[in-house]
This record gives C-alpha cells, sequence and structure tokens, in this order.
C-alpha cells in the first residue's frame, strides 16, 4: 500500500465510531433555537434576574438577561415562572451487571461502568427538575466508574441516539457491603462468603487499593452512618485517593471530626421517622439518641454546610423521591438558605463532577439545561412546568388551566356572595373551594380541561338545601357558565377574576425548633468538651492501692501533673497552686485495665468469612458512642483490650483503648504507642463443631487441622519476611508475630490445645501475648509461664459446654502460684461493670491476699499488653489512670465515686447526676414534641425511614467466644 494512503486511512478509523446511524425513514427536524421570556431567571446562587429572557440555540445557551430575544427564534411565554440551572443528582446507585470475574472476590469488580439510568427513574427525577445524574454501580465493595449521564428520555425512533453520557468515570464506587446471612433466625446463622464484617471489609478495600485495583481514581464512598464517613476517609488517606462520601442523614452526630477530615459530601435529606411514644410503656422505652435524631435529622444540611463541608444533594436514600422537596422545605426550615439549597442542586454538583464547565449555570456557552417552574422551585410543594436537556423541551406538568385561580360568581341560581378558588395539586389534578364569608364548601368532581372547568358543590353551607351543578368555559379574565340548582333548574352564571394569589412561599430559614449544640458523644451523658485535667492535682487522705511497690498505703497521697502521676506515697503538706481533691475515708485505685472486650465494635466482631483473617483490624471499627463504655467508666474501667471474635483460627488485630468518653474523632480513644496484637483461637469455635449441622466444610474442622493451619501460614509468613513483590496484608501481620512485635492474643481452654501453641511458639521462636480464658490453664502452668506473657482466665465461668467441663475457679490463683501473670477479663459488657468484684473471687477462691488480687483487674493486664510503663500501677511517671472509691474497691458494697484517665476526670457521681437530670428532661421535651406535632408536619414525608440504628452491643455467644 502506498504510505501517502496511510494517514487517510488512519483519519478514517478514528472518526467511525463517532458516525451515528442512518435516519430510519424521513429525517426528524425540531427547531432548535428558542427564547423564554418574561420570567424569573435564576442565572446562579444569589444571582437572579426579574423580566428576563433565556436564550437557547442548538444544545447551547447563547444568552442570558433582558434582552429582546432575536428574531426567528421560538418564543415560550415566561411570565410568571421561575426559570433555574437544570438540577444535578450527584448519586443515582443503578444495577449493573458484572459480565465476568477478574477478582477472586466477587464483591471487587472496579472494571464495571455504569452508563444508563432506567426510564422510571429518569422520569421520576425530570419530573423533580432534574437534567443529568451520576449513576453508579449499587452493589460490591469496589463496585465500578460512576458515569454522568443525561436525563433526556429515549426516543422511540431507534435511528436518534440514545441520551447522552456527559462524562466516563467520574468516580470509582465504593462501599462496605458484607456477605448475606444464611436463611434461618437472623442471630441464629452465619454469613457465607467473605466478609461478614465491616472490618474484613474494610480490609478487603485496602488490600484491593494495595494491589493497584482502580489506580489514579477518584473513590465515591456511600456510606450507611457517620461512622462509616470517617472511616472512608482514612482509607482514601492511607491509599493516597481523593474521595467524595455519600452520605446517610446523621453526619450531624460526628459533626466536628467530620468536618475536620475535609471530605465533600453527596447528601441524601434523610429524615428518619419519630420514635414510638404513643404510650406510657414505648414512650419509656424510647432510647434518648433515637429521639434527639429524629429531632435534629433536618438540620444536618445547614450543620454541614455552616462547617465548611462541601455539600451536594441527591434524591437517594429518601424511600419515594416525590418526597423530596418536602424534605428540603424541611430543612430549609431548619436553618438551610434557598441559596446555598439551590448550589447543593447545581454549582456544587457540576464542580464535584468535573462539569461546571458545562452545567450548573444559565451563563452562555453552557449547556441548554434547565428547569422551569410555576413558582419558587424550593416551596414546600414546587410545579415543575418542563425540563429543558440540550435544547429541547420535554414537559413534566401541562400549562395552568385558564380556569385555575380566584373568582368572584354571579348568577341567577347562585348563592351570593359566592367566591370560588381553583388550585392545581401535585400530580396535575385540580382542587376548588367555594366560600361566603365563614362558610365554606369543598367542591367534588372537579374537571378541569384545557380552559373548560366542571363540578358539583353542596349548598347546606350556603343556606340550600341539595347540591349545585356547574361549569363553564374561561374568557380571559372571566368565566362563562351554566348550572343546575338542587331544583333542577338550569340557569346562566359568570364570574370575575379576583386578586391573583400569591406563590407559594419559600420556607424561611430559622430559627429551628431543635436546641443548636447537644454535646460528644450524641445521646445520654453527652460532654460539651472534653473534660479539662487540671495543671496540678493532689489527691489526699485516701488509702492508696499502688500495685506498685509502695503497697497499700493508708492516708495516702497522689499527686498529678500534666496527666502524669509524679507521686504517690503517704500524704505530706503543702498543695500551692494546687487542686485538692479530699478523699478522706476513700480508697483510690490504678484504673481497672480489662484485657479481653468486645464493647464499642462496630457491625461484626468475627470476620468469619475465612480461616485466617489476620489482615482485618479492631482499629477499622472503633465505635466510640457506644453507651456501654460510659458504664464501665461508671465502674472504674480506663483501659481495655478490644479483641476479635473466636471464629477462626488466625482472627483479626487486636486494639487497645482508653476509654475517653466524648472524643470527637473514634480514633481518639486508641492508646498511643500499645503494643499490636492479633486474636488466635483454638477449640471448638474454630473448628465450628457448636456452628450446626450446614458447617461442616471449612477447613479446620479438627483439632489436628487447626494446629496444621497455624503451622501452614506461620511457614507462609517466614517466606514472606524474607522478601516479597506483593504487600500481603495478612501475611504482613503474621510475619510480625515471628518478628516479636505483635502479640499474639489466644482463645484457648484445653490443656492439649494450649500445650501445643506453646510448642508451635518455642517452634518459630516467639513469645505468645497471652492465652485468653485459658479454662484449663490450671494444669499446665509451667508451659504458660515460660512460653507466653500470662494468662487472662474468666474469674469463674464453668459447665457451659463441654470442653471447659474441667474449668474450676480456682484456676487464677493455682496458676498464680505457679509464677503465671494472670489477670481476670470481662468478655461481657455486663460483667466489665464491675471487674473489681471479679479481682475479688481470686480472694474468695484461692485466699489470695486483696492487693494482689487487685492486681488481676490493674498491673497484670497492663504488663500482659506491654503496657505497664504507662498505666497498670500508681507511679511516678505513669499515666494518671485512677479510680476513687467509697471503700474497699473488693468490698460489694463500694462504688466508684470519679474515674480519672490522663488525668482529666471522666466520671463522678455528682457529673452523673447531673447527666441523669438532663437527659430525664431531654427526653421528657422531646416526647411533647413528637405528641403534639402538628398534623401537617407529619406528612412532612419524613415517615418511610426506620429510627436510626443503636450501638451494638456484642455478647459472648455471639463473638464466637463461648459458641453458645
Amino acid at each position: 500500500m502506498p504510505r501517502p494512503f496511510l494517514p487517510a486511512l488512519l483519519f478514517l478509523v478514528v472518526l467511525a465510531p463517532a458516525q451515528e446511524a442512518p435516519p430510519n425513514g424521513p429525517r426528524r427536524v425540531d427547531p432548535m433555537w428558542h427564547a423564554i421570556v418574561g420570567a424569573t431567571i435564576h442565572v446562579a446562587p444569589g444571582k437572579t434576574i426579574e423580566g428576563g429572557n433565556v436564550v437557547l440555540k442548538g444544545d447551547r445557551i447563547a444568552a442570558a438577561g433582558t434582552e429582546a430575544p432575536p428574531f426567528g427564534a421560538r418564543v415560550w411565554d415566561g411570565r410568571g415562572l421561575h426559570v433555574y440551572a437544570g438540577l444535578i443528582d450527584a448519586y443515582v446507585p443503578v444495577e449493573v451487571e458484572a459480565t465476568e470475574q477478574r477478582h477472586w472476590n466477587p464483591r471487587i469488580t472496579p472494571w464495571r461502568v455504569a452508563r444508563a439510568i432506567d426510564d422510571e427513574t429518569a422520569t421520576e427525577l425530570r419530573a423533580l427538575g432534574f437534567t443529568a445524574a451520576a449513576v453508579a454501580p449499587s452493589k460490591g465493595i469496589l463496585r465500578g466508574r460512576a458515569s454522568l449521564v443525561s436525563l433526556a428520555p429515549r426516543e422511540e425512533d431507534l435511528s436518534v441516539p440514545r441520551p447522552a453520557v456527559y462524562a466516563e468515570g467520574v468516580w470509582q464506587s465504593a462501599g462496605f457491603d458484607v456477605a448475606e446471612r444464611a436463611p434461618g433466625p437472623p442471630r441464629g446463622r452465619p454469613r457465607e462468603g467473605y466478609p461478614t464484617s465491616q472490618m474484613g471489609a474494610i480490609a478487603l478495600l485496602r488490600q484491593s487499593l494495595l494491589d493497584g485495583l482502580a489506580a489514579d481514581e477518584r473513590l465515591l464512598f456511600d456510606t450507611t452512618d457517620e461512622l462509616e464517613a470517617l472511616r472512608a476517609c482514612k482509607i482514601a488517606r492511607e491509599a493516597g485517593r481523593g474521595a467524595v462520601v455519600v452520605g446517610c442523614g446523621t453526619e450531624l452526630r460526628r459533626l466536628d471530626a467530620i468536618a475536620k477530615d475535609g471530605l465533600s459530601f453527596v447528601l441524601p435529606l434523610a429524615f428518619p421517622e419519630p420514635p414510638d411514644v404513643s404510650s406510657v410503656g414505648a414512650a419509656d422505652a424510647a432510647d434518648l439518641r433515637d429521639l434527639m435524631t429524629w429531632e435534629q435529622a433536618p438540620t444536618n444540611p445547614r450543620r454541614l454546610d455552616a462547617k465548611g463541608v462541601t455539600v451536594a444533594l441527591t434524591t437517594s436514600k429518601i424511600g419515594k423521591r416525590d418526597r423530596f422537596f418536602r424534605r428540603l422545605a424541611e430543612a430549609m426550615r431548619h436553618g438551610l438558605s434557598e441559596e446555598r439549597a439551590l448550589a447543593m442542586l447545581t454549582t456544587t454538583p457540576s464542580r464535584l463532577l468535573g462539569a461546571d464547565d458545562r452545567m450548573g449555570t444559565i451563563e452562555p456557552g453552557k449547556l441548554a439545561n434547565l428547569v422551569v417552574a410555576e413558582g419558587p422551585l424550593f416551596a414546600r410543594e414546587p410545579v415543575v412546568r418542563e425540563v429543558w436537556i440540550e435544547g429541547r423541551r420535554h414537559e413534566v406538568t401541562s400549562p395552568l388551566s385558564p380556569a385555575a385561580g380566584a373568582w368572584t360568581l354571579s348568577g341567577g341560581g347562585l348563592p351570593s356572595p359566592l367566591a370560588l378558588e381553583v388550585k392545581r395539586k401535585r400530580r396535575g389534578a385540580y382542587e376548588a373551594t367555594l366560600s361566603s364569608g365563614d362558610r365554606k364548601a369543598e367542591a367534588q368532581r372537579v374537571s378541569v380541561v384545557a380552559d373548560r372547568i366542571g363540578f358539583s358543590f353542596d349548598g347546606e353551607p350556603f343556606g340550600r338545601r341539595g347540591r349545585f351543578t356547574l361549569s363553564a368555559v374561561a374568557v380571559a379574565d372571566a368565566l362563562d357558565g351554566q348550572g343546575v340548582d338542587p331544583d333542577g333548574a338550569r340557569f346562566r352564571w359568570g364570574a370575575a377574576r379576583g386578586p391573583a394569589p400569591g406563590a407559594p412561599p419559600v420556607p424561611a430559614p430559622g430559627p429551628a425548633d431543635a436546641p443548636e449544640s447537644y454535646g460528644t458523644p450524641f445521646g445520654p451523658y453527652a460532654l460539651d468538651a472534653l473534660p479539662e485535667g487540671p495543671e496540678r492535682l493532689i489527691v489526699r487522705g485516701a488509702t492508696l492501692w499502688t500495685c506498685g511497690p509502695e503497697g497499700v498505703v493508708e492516708n495516702g497521697e497522689l499527686e498529678v501533673r500534666a496527666g502524669k502521676i509524679v507521686y504517690a506515697g503517704p500524704a505530706r503538706g503543702g498543695a500551692e497552686g494546687a487542686t485538692v481533691v479530699d478523699a478522706s475515708g476513700r480508697h483510690v485505685t490504678p484504673g481497672i485495665i480489662d484485657c479481653h472486650s468486645h464493647t464499642g465494635i462496630s457491625k461484626g466482631v468475627n470476620e468469619a468469612g475465612q480461616a485466617v483473617t489476620a489482615e482485618v483490624r479492631i482499629g477499622d471499627v472503633t465505635d466510640p458512642d457506644s453507651i456501654n463504655w460510659y458504664r464501665q467508666l461508671a465502674g472504674g474501667v480506663t483501659t481495655v483490650n478490644s479483641l476479635h471474635g473466636s471464629a477462626n483460627p488466625i482472627g483479626g488485630q487486636n486494639q487497645v483503648n482508653k476509654v475517653r468518653w466524648g472524643v470527637a474523632h473514634p480514633d481518639g480513644m486508641h492508646f498511643e504507642g500499645a503494643p499490636p496484637g492479633i486474636k488466635f483461637a483454638l477449640g471448638e469455635n474454630v473448628k465450628q463443631s457448636n456452628w450446626g449441622d450446614d458447617h461442616v466444610t471449612r477447613y479446620p474442622q479438627t483439632r489436628m487441622g487447626v494446629e496444621t493451619l497455624m503451622r501452614d501460614r506461620f511457614l507462609a509468613a517466614r517466606e514472606y519476611a524474607k522478601g516479597h513483590e506483593r504487600r500481603d496484608l495478612e501475611l504482613e501481620a503474621l510475619a510480625e508475630i515471628l518478628a516479636g512485635t505483635r502479640l499474639l492474643h489466644c482463645h484457648s481452654y484445653r490443656q492439649d490445645e494450649i500445650l501445643m501453641l506453646c510448642r508451635l511458639a518455642e517452634e518459630f521462636g516467639f513469645t505468645i501475648g497471652t492465652f485468653q480464658h485459658v479454662l484449663e490453664g490450671y494444669k499446665v502452668a509451667d508451659a504458660i509461664r515460660d512460653r507466653s506473657l500470662g494468662g487472662s482466665a474468666f474469674s469463674d465461668w464453668w459447665a457451659y459446654k463441654v470442653e471447659v467441663q474441667d474449668a474450676i475457679p480456682w484456676n487464677g490463683a493455682l496458676m498464680h502460684e505457679v509464677g503465671v501473670c494472670v489477670s481476670f477479663n470481662s468478655d461481657s459488657d455486663e460483667m466489665a461493670r464491675r471487674m473489681n468484684l471479679e479481682a475479688a473471687k481470686a480472694v474468695k477462691y484461692g485466699g489470695l491476699p486483696p492487693e494482689e488480687a487487685l492486681k488481676f483487674v490493674t498491673l497484670n493486664p497492663a504488663k500482659q499488653l506491654k503496657i505497664d510503663h504507662r498505666v497498670g500501677s500508681l507511679e511516678g511517671g505513669k499515666d494518671a489512670d485512677f479510680a476513687i472509691w467509697s471503700g474497699s474497691p473488693l468490698s460489694v458494697y463500694s462504688r466508684c465515686v470519679a474515674t480519672w484517665i490522663d488525668g482529666r476526670e471522666y466520671f463522678s457521681l455528682e457529673k452523673d447526676k447531673a447527666h441523669r437530670e438532663r437527659i430525664a428532661a431531654e427526653r421528657l421535651r422531646i416526647v411533647q414534641k413528637i405528641l403534639g406535632r402538628p398534623k401537617e408536619r407529619e406528612e412532612e414525608g419524613r415517615g418511610e425511614g426506620k429510627p436510626p440504628a443503636r450501638s451494638e452491643t456484642w455478647h459472648c455467644g455471639e463473638c464466637g467466644c463461648r459458641g453458645e
């Protein structure tokens, strides 16, 4: 082929994909030069032209101003109408079929692309004034690419191109989906597949991003609660990706942390239905957090906007889309301005989607995407007349009939005087009301077609028994008609137009009828701010249980400076410049440390989808809102070891937390510098002996298999540590165990399995952190002493399943006598409130000295977690974590009077009393508000959603620790 021909051939190849199909019959020719004249033009948020004209040429805006329309344009009368830039929905989830599986996990499908929207959804959106939408794949974890698409209807003529896709790959959609539960009772059947928990979903997403999937793509996180928004930001920051969050409607519950993270939000107007307070019992059972969420939810858009968060609105996640403007009116009544609402539907989404050069405002050169309304668009019930998409008009509501309006009636057979008001309702139907003075009657069988009207009404309110039937034609500003009175006599009647009714009012922002401040965490016992710690604090006169070299000190003194203990010993004189707490007659102990807790873990304490899940992290799903944190503070607990459950031989990574109630961000609870750990498990749970007859296929199914699996993964981790091309989060965590930088905490019961893990640790050269529960530890205490940092036991649990039939309450004391570092743990939100009494059981069962027994919940768990240089005893240089008791901490008659962490008082009986008084008053106020809510407010559209999800509580059976 001659060389000069190549450029021409390449040119044709490039052009070929852009060519359109030939017309299937005569060409369709539409007028493509239009002018809407005399309308109120909302050019952009905050910029309006009264009596303005918009000129459209082709698919673009040619002009917007007060200049006369050009000769040759088709003129549309816009008098009395309002014209806005076409609204943009920044998130519409759509089903996208995964035609192939390129990843081992079916929830990782980043190659999918959403390019279309179904006709029904597009019609719903056009009816609200939307002309473009970002469609995103709706299911999965890494779900696929979103596209910005036109909402123009599809043409019946198949030769006409489909509605435009304005941009592909505007972002990569992501979520936290987990496997579905198997059929059966919700708590009775595990989920099938990986992941089964939110921490598993996060781990899978993190690994996928590390593997380079969806590289360089901006992420769009679909969230279901405010904590997920914070987790999304953390993931995006780790991966170095830009991100946008599709919100849930409760972001206000973590407002400061979300604002600080700086992500943009696509926000649904998701307002929950009011909690049931219809009876005394229902009102008593209503949770204050739910009551407050119901009241505050409409303030969410305004609060985020005021904090500087970039917000676009979406019609998704609110049930029926036709209630969108009702929800928006409610948000505006709670302080959101009309200007900001318009920005959230036009300029902000266009900017987030990278399309602000084409849409979002009414300016020359931009796409001719407009919405025309019969009044202000932000009225509670706006009437959208039409939308224009790329210069083509799509009627939504037929023009208002000339018969609509206010009329004064006259005629031989009619009561006099008589007024008629004809109004169009939502969805295009009409209603009519007749009145004379203070007497009214609703018209029946109202029929309005073009300029004709017909109806009937009851004459009783106006002194005539029976019904009148009227019909008329609207001519200019008059009605000309005929009627039939109740006696059957025909008559002619007429009407003159009265003053035109004003446009429906736009809700005026604020003042909202919800408190402006509510503290953290959202709900009961909230703090306006974290407690301030005095620069110098002296606690004097108490009996100090130091759990250190000083032992128990009568009439002691504890001095704290800048959150650290500087002295603990006999009382001294002098306290100049110090805050002094007189603790005479009271007892002071180190803060209690719970070495096995599942408090405050969101959406699954087990990742049970695989036998080995070393990649998952409890720290990813810390829930600082759990009320059980506060209850544990009231029991003197200051530090906990938050552990994965025991559903698999190698579980997830732990997180040591301080009970810092009221922190702004969940990560504020994490114990800085605590050595990382991981949960292993042995026994019936991991081989699924107690999971039912359907779970007999996952390896391992025997105790031999558990050992083999662990050895196999350690061998793989050893090879991984020698060098690797791909970062593997699972093997990375296991390699850290071999390197001695990650502690292994193992759920264990039987002596043979305890010995097995000790020998495995010896084989691979690492020291075990703790044996958890360790119910037969007394049989092999010497091995535990030599190969681990200790045993964290139940105090006196026994006989709840076969493998604990040899458990005895003297277990802890017997291990202690052999030299094992022993702690007692709770594994229970309820038991964690009284860990001091669990320690007392070591005195009852074993005869330990009281001070030594107290160490079972203070110094010893600190040693097991390798944080004893910071906490666990009252010694100089340690964190000022301590509890003040009314009497001996091992007495059932004693109460925790106050709990201090880092030198700050997080709990006291005095503060608790004030909290309870405020809680009672708030509950009463909101319940009364719900009961007295006006009927019209019941129809605001706040009725589809369920009450917000409550903080979860995990019990032993649900986490798999007891396997019940």
